[in-house]
């Protein structure tokens, strides 16, 4: 696997063991996937995901959210840092 277009086919599995050697959970891999695939709202991420995981990956620099902690409308939208797409990658098994 070279890129992360590989993550846009719908029956994309995780495998646990590339998850556990990039030190993320399964949940967060999915979650970081499904903002790979599009930026979320608020709305959707307290409906999908719940918003723990979400303030958690963006205190550790995974996920980047216009508004920081502030609930607010449903107008901002959450998107991968840079070091999002990169854990993605190792998640995926994506080489550099």
């Amino acid at each position: 696997m070279n890129d992360l277009n590989i993550l846009r086919t719908e029956p994309y599995r995780f495998n646990p063991m590339l998850c556990r050697a990039a030190n993320i959970a399964l949940q967060e891999a999915k979650f970081l996937r499904w903002l790979f695939l599009a930026e979320r709202s608020n709305a959707e991420i307290i409906e999908t995901f719940g918003m723990g995981m979400a303030y958690s990956l963006l205190k550790q620099g995974y996920v980047d959210n216009p508004l920081g902690e502030r609930d607010n409308a449903n107008t901002n939208l959450w998107k991968l840092t840079p070091d999002g797409t990169s854990l993605l990658k190792k998640a995926a098994g994506v080489k550099p």
